[in-house]
C-alpha cells in the first residue's frame, strides 16, 4: 500500500518526536505537522518531575492490565470540564517521569547523538570527579536541553500543542481523528483535529511493570508503599539507613543499587532472576555493600518476610524496588492497546518496530531498546517520513511483515529480547536507510550515512567505561574497609 499523506500528527515530544518532527518537516511534503505531548515542556521522558507525588494507584490493576486505560470522552466536542483524578490524575495517567537526581546517559554522545545535532560538551560535578574531562555521559538536565534544540533551532515549536493530551485516535474511513484535551487555567478543554498519518513517539517509559509472584498484591495491601519501582526512585534520602532489597539485572537497578550504598542500611540486597544483562555481567554488583540473592519466589503479607529462590529469607525489610522495566501502553489507540494486552511485554502487530501491519499510516518511533538509542531513532524517523510522503521503498507485502513478526516472537518471546536490536544493529540501520533512500531533489530531506563498523567500537568501549567505573567505586570501598579493619 502506498501511502501519500498531506496531514502528520506526532504523539510525543521527547528525543523520538523530535527526531520525528524534524524529519517530517524537512521532507518539505506535507501541509500540515503538528505535535502534541501531555506535558508542560519539550523533553518527554527526560522532562524531570521531582515535584510530582510518587505513587501507583493500584498496584492490582497495574498487574492485571487494568491500569492506563483510556478515560471517558465528551458526548459533544468542542467541550469544557472540570479536573478529575480520573481524568487530571499524573499518578493515574502515568505522566510522572522515570528520572532520579542524579540520571545520567549511559550511551556515549558520539552514538548517542543524531547526525546534524551533537551532544554539547557540557559535564556535571560528578561526571567530572568520576571520568575526568573526557567524561562520557551526561546529565539529564543536558540531554533534554538538547531535545529542546531541536525544535527550536529548526523553528518547530510553533508545531507544538504542549499540556494536549491525546484521549482517542480513531481511523473513520481514511482519516485518522485525533479527540484532544488541553489543560489551562483550570480547566479541561477538549477538541477533535483530523489527520491522514499518525507518527507514536511516546516511548516505553511510563507504565511499571512488575513480575508475578506469589502475594505481591497481597504484600502490598498490607504494607503499603512498602513496594517501590524504579520508576518512582528520586534520590536516597528517605531509604537512609532502610533495609531495600532491589529487584533486577539491568540498567535500571545498576542505577539504584549504586544511589543507594551511600545511605541504605548495608548491605543494599540486589535479587536476580537468572543472569544479569551480558554487556555489564555481574560487575555492578560485585561491590562490599551489596548482598546478591536469587530472585525472590514470595512475599508473605502476614510476616512481611521475603523468601529468595535458594530458600533463603529476608525480614523487616523496609523497601523493595523493582528495577524491572517497562510496559507498552497506547490507551488512546483501543485496538492496539488491545493487542498489547494480548502479548507480553512488546508491541505487537507492528513491522520491525515501526510500522502497523494492518494500517501503514500508523508508524512508531522510539519503541525498541537494546543499544544506540537515540541515534536509532533517526533512522526510524526518516524511514517514516519518506514512507508518509510516498518517497519511500515499498513496505514488503503483508505476509512477509506478519511473517517477520511470528519468527521473532518464536525466536525471542516478549520483553526486551523481542525488542531489543542487539546484536543486529547493523542490519537493522541498513534496512531502514534502504526504506528511506536518499532524499528527493530539491528538498531538505534528511541523510543517513551508512552503518558505521567504528559505532560499535565505540559501543564497546561505552560499555568498558561504566564496567571501569564500578570497578573503581568498588576497590575505593574495600580500601575504605580495609583502613577501618586496620583501626580495628
Amino acid at each position: 500500500m502506498t501511502v501519500k499523506a498531506r496531514r502528520v500528527a506526532v504523539i510525543g515530544a521527547g528525543p523520538a518526536g523530535a527526531i520525528a518532527t524534524d524529519a517530517l518537516v524537512k521532507e518539505q511534503a506535507f501541509d500540515t505537522i503538528r505535535v502534541f505531548d501531555r506535558r508542560a515542556g519539550i523533553g518527554g521522558t527526560w522532562v524531570y518531575t521531582p515535584h510530582l507525588p510518587t505513587a501507583i494507584p493500584s498496584l492490582s490493576d497495574l498487574v492485571s492490565g487494568k491500569a492506563d486505560v483510556a478515560v471517558p470522552v465528551p458526548k459533544q466536542l468542542p467541550a469544557v470540564t472540570l479536573p478529575s483524578d480520573e481524568i487530571n490524575s499524573h499518578q493515574r495517567r502515568f505522566s510522572d517521569t522515570a528520572l532520579h537526581e542524579n540520571l545520567h546517559s549511559n550511551i556515549t554522545p558520539a552514538i548517542m547523538s543524531y547526525t546534524q545535532e551533537p551532544f554539547p560538551n557540557k559535564l556535571s560535578p560528578r561526571m567530572l570527579a568520576e571520568y575526568g574531562p573526557g567524561a562520557p555521559f551526561r546529565h539529564h538536565t543536558v540531554i533534554r536541553e538538547w531535545i529542546e534544540g531541536i525544535f527550536s533551532r529548526g523553528g518547530h515549536e510553533k508545531l507544538l500543542e504542549l499540556n494536549t493530551t491525546v484521549e482517542r485516535a480513531e481511523k473513520v474511513g481514511s482519516e485518522w481523528v485525533l479527540t484532544l484535551r488541553k489543560e489551562s487555567s483550570g480547566r479541561n478543554y477538549w477538541w477533535r483535529e483530523t489527520f491522514d498519518a499518525l507518527v507514536v513517539a511516546t516511548g516505553h517509559y511510563n507504565v511499571p511493570w512488575f513480575p508475578s509472584i506469589p502475594g505481591l498484591i497481597e504484600y502490598d495491601q498490607k504494607f503499603p508503599g512498602r513496594i517501590q519501582h524504579s520508576k518512582h526512585f528520586r534520590n536516597g534520602s528517605k531509604f537512609k539507613g532502610k533495609r531495600v532489597v532491589v529487584v533486577g539485572g539491568s540498567i535500571s537497578a545498576h542505577e539504584v543499587v549504586h544511589e543507594l550504598l551511600d545511605a541504605a542500611q548495608s548491605p543494599v540486597y540486589a535479587s536476580l532472576r537468572g543472569e544479569p544483562i551480558p554487556a555489564f555481567g555481574w560487575e555492578p554488583f560485585l561491590h562490599p555493600d551489596i548482598a546478591i540473592k536469587k530472585e525472590i519466589t514470595n512475599l508473605d503479607p502476614e510476616t512481611g518476610r521475603v523468601t529468595f529462590a535458594d530458600g533463603s529469607t529476608l525480614d523487616d525489610v523496609d523497601y523493595i524496588i523493582f528495577g524491572t522495566g517497562y510496559t507498552f501502553s497506547v490507551p488512546y489507540i483501543e485496538h492496539v492497546q488491545d493487542r498489547i494486552r494480548n502479548a507480553y511485554r512488546r508491541l505487537p502487530g507492528v513491522y520491525q518496530h515501526t510500522w502497523d501491519i494492518e494500517d501503514p499510516t500508523l508508524t512508531f518511533v522510539g519503541m525498541l531498546g537494546g543499544g544506540f538509542t537515540f541515534r536509532v531513532y533517526e533512522w526510524q524517523a526518516v524511514a517514516v517520513a519518506r514512507h508518509l510522503a510516498g518517497r519511500a521503498k515499498q513496505l514488503p507485502p503483508i505476509p512477509e511483515q506478519l511473517e517477520w513478526e511470528r519468527k521473532r516472537v518464536a525466536e525471542r518471546g516478549g520483553g526486551k529480547d523481542y525488542y531489543s536490536i542487539a546484536p543486529d544493529y547493523g542490519a537493522f540501520f541498513e534496512f531502514l536507510r534502504g526504506i528511506a533512500g536518499e532524499p528527493a531533489p530539491g528538498t531538505t530531506g534528511r541523510v543517513l550515512p551508512p552503518f558505521n563498523e567504528e559505532w560499535l567500537k565505540l559501543w564497546t568501549g561505552m560499555v568498558t567505561h561504566k564496567i571501569e567505573g564500578f570497578q573503581r567505586k568498588r576497590k575505593r570501598a574495600e580500601e575504605a574497609r580495609g583502613v577501618v579493619k586496620a583501626k580495628l
